[in-house]
């Protein structure tokens, strides 16, 4: 037990090595739990060869490896070496006389879906019971999910009549997979029936019933429904979660309500739910958006005080919000911030300023913020190369302009897209 306890600190570690190092030299017998501990923690930081070769000593020691060894190692090669590597696994497993339980031909399924073989996944599914192990609601549930991410509704529906008839009722994942799948569709009224049909199944919806939903609502701008939706759901007994909230927030932002996401976001704490960093990120684009930098500000500090720590994408939406308001300077000290912070600026930053810059005509700084950001190694994307071009067209620098665009053409940068924007499509 000592010793067991020992490789389980060092694998939760990371400490592999001394891991290993303590197995080979007991001075007692491993047994399958030790191996299997062994073999997790492998498999668990992706050195799946040396998860097998311990396998390899198992067997040398005369220790067998149990059903649990097993399933660990099929799930690391699918995810390594794909299914196939893991079939022959599996056969091998038979072949020691250890028979795979549901548990572990759901580990191959799930494999198999992985890799977009959904026709052989279902096809596997078929040939269990001739193992002896019958599929289970889990096994269908993760055939279903390959047949909804692979957008074929006819065939999920043939596994969902086939699971009834198996004996394989549907649980609450099921219907929520499903309802995921209708409103990606934009299909909601289906999606609101196949809700109010989980109760009758024996199931309780959660949040995750109501998410997908409530994201439809708010991408077809109906605001008034989303909340109504919301109170549904808290009548029901299922309390929204930070998704669910988050969602919310987001849609009140892009549909111009920034004052109601910002007393949404108060609520929150008392709501159960406290706000985490995207929830504060989400309502300071939206502010910035609408034009009050000044609040976005103060709802930063706010932030700060509640103990969430900003990251790059907070500073990169307020220096936004500041140049859309020509307030380079305070921007320039955002970005200097963020650099004495230790935090890296992105391009969403760095472009940010050059479009502030090159409005104001100082395609001169710009430039040499440019030279800088490709100094530190933050890789310029397309905006970055439009901003620049525009900015020395628009001020009459059109032959320098000109030889920016003709090498990054050469460089094989600037695609058709980029040539039909703008100035840019000027200077073709």
């Amino acid at each position: 037990m000592a010793y067991n306890a020992m490789v389980a600190g060092y694998c939760g570690a990371g400490q592999l090595d001394a891991a290993r190092r303590l197995v080979a030299e007991m001075p007692v017998e491993p047994d399958a739990y030790t191996y299997n501990t062994l073999i997790r923690g492998l498999c668990g930081r992706g050195r799946t060869s040396n998860a097998l070769a311990v396998l390899d000593d198992m067997l040398r020691r005369g220790c067998v490896p149990d059903v649990v060894t097993y399933t660990i190692l099929l799930e690391a090669t699918c995810k390594r070496s794909g299914y196939k590597q893991a079939m022959k696994l599996l056969d091998e497993m038979r072949a020691k006389g250890c028979a795979p339980d549901i548990v572990t031909y759901n580990v191959v399924v799930n494999g198999i879906c992985q890799e977009g073989r959904v026709d052989d996944a279902i096809q596997f599914l078929k040939s269990l019971p001739s193992y002896g192990c019958e599929p289970n609601t889990v096994s269908y549930n993760i055939v279903l999910k390959g047949l909804f991410t692979a957008e074929r509704w006819g065939n999920a529906e043939e596994l969902m009549a086939e699971m009834g008839q198996k004996g394989c009722p549907p649980n609450v994942v099921t219907f929520n997979m499903l309802i995921s799948f209708l409103c990606r569709r934009g299909l909601v009224e289906p999606a609101m029936e196949v809700l109010e049909q989980i109760p009758k199944y024996g199931c309780t919806p959660n949040s995750l019933s109501y998410n997908p939903l409530l994201h439809a609502f708010c991408k077809q701008k109906k605001m008034d429904k989303a909340m109504t939706f919301v109170e549904l759901m808290v009548s029901r007994g299922c309390y929204p979660d930070i998704v669910s909230y988050n969602t919310l927030l987001t849609a009140l932002c892009r549909n111009g309500e920034v004052d109601v996401a910002i007393e949404l976001l108060h609520q929150l704490k008392d709501k159960g739910c406290a706000p985490v960093l995207i929830s504060y990120n989400t309502v300071i684009d939206g502010l910035t958006k609408a034009g009050k930098t000044k609040e976005a500000l103060e709802l930063l500090n706010e932030m700060i005080g509640k103990g969430l720590q900003p990251d790059i994408i907070t500073y990169s939406t307020i220096a936004s919000g500041l140049c859309r308001e020509d307030q380079i300077e305070e921007a320039i000290r955002t970005f200097c911030k963020v650099q004495d912070m230790g935090i890296r600026p992105n391009a969403v930053l760095y472009n940010a300023i050059l479009l502030g810059l090159c409005k104001r005509r100082e395609t001169h700084n710009a430039i040499d913020l440019f030279n800088y950001m490709v100094l530190n190694g933050c890789m310029p994307n397309e905006s970055t190369y439009t901003i620049l071009i525009e900015g020395l067209a628009y001020e009459g620098l059109v032959k320098e302009a000109r030889e920016l665009l003709g090498e990054l053409c050469s460089r094989g940068v600037v695609n058709k897209k980029l040539m039909k924007k703008g100035a840019v499509k000027m200077l073709d």
